[in-house]
């Protein structure tokens, strides 16, 4: 067992010190638990009493929720995969491909979020156009499932060391002293904590005034603010992975583009729904 720290600071002062066995996770009753694993869970466990209780609120058919569900975890993963793939195209061995346990190390490891956001929007135009459920009322019932959802992912990062911030010596600076992607022993802004916490915000914002949202505008809110969060982040972003053009990561493109298709949508369907 490698035992492994996080230190956080505060004024030059440790301000707490947590202790984690192994590098990524930890054992219990013989089964090995990853921390990343472990709070997408919980991030689930935590979605499922609010979007009942969302869906008894507005009336609506529990069913076609779990069709959506479905369809929208579904692509998801896979373009969230896909996207992952495309952006660290450079760091794959591509002569290892034939290698059964290489394949299987990169196909359980590494998702890209903004991949996931355009697998749900094709699971969510799926759903409405060929399977006739009526998509919009399930959006503005259950949007803020999603960034509770990613706000624990993003607590997964931060356990396990990836997507790490930029060296920073500044108040709640993190150390990491064994781990298998930050650089070790260097103090790093708490960049995956920071959207963490952004997340955990909108998505009470999004949770307490679900009812006042019509059409498709608490998707819309969710996108516009996310990409500029995003966007801004992403400065602060550390990690290996920061494939893209000029000073601009391969995520900043694409918040860009999200931005820019979102806000056109918005006013397309302010327009036809006034």
């Amino acid at each position: 067992m490698v035992r492994r720290s996080y230190h956080v600071k505060r004024g030059g002062y440790r301000f707490f010190e947590v202790y984690f066995m192994e590098q990524i996770g930890f054992w219990f009753l013989s089964h090995f638990i990853t921390y990343y694993g472990l709070m997408i869970v919980i991030g689930i466990l935590v979605n499922i009493p609010i979007s009942y209780l969302q869906i008894k609120r507005f009336g609506l058919v529990a069913n076609d929720f779990i069709i959506i569900c479905a369809f929208s975890a579904l692509l998801s993963i896979i373009c969230a995969k896909i996207l992952y793939l495309i952006t660290s195209y450079k760091y794959i061995i591509f002569t290892k491909l034939n290698d059964w346990s290489y394949m299987n190390s990169l196909m359980n490891g590494g998702f890209v979020f903004l991949g996931g956001i355009v697998g749900l929007l094709i699971a969510l135009y799926i759903c409405n156009k060929y399977l006739g459920i009526s998509v919009q009322p399930y959006i503005q019932a259950c949007i803020a499932c999603l960034p509770f959802g990613h706000a624990f992912g993003r607590i997964g990062c931060f356990l396990v060391g990836c997507c790490y911030g930029i060296p920073y010596e500044g108040w709640l600076s993190i150390t990491y002293t064994d781990s298998q992607f930050a650089p070790v022993n260097v103090e790093l802004f708490p960049v995956q904590l920071v959207e963490a916490f952004i997340e955990l915000m909108l998505g009470i914002v999004l949770l307490i005034f679900s009812k006042k949202l019509r059409y498709n505008s608490g998707l819309y809110l969710y996108l516009l603010i996310y990409s500029i969060c995003r966007f801004c982040l992403e400065f602060f972003r550390y990690d290996e992975i920061r494939s893209g053009i000029a000073f601009m990561s391969t995520s900043q493109i694409l918040c860009i583009i999200l931005f820019c298709v979102t806000s056109f949508c918005l006013v397309k369907d302010f327009r036809k729904n006034t």
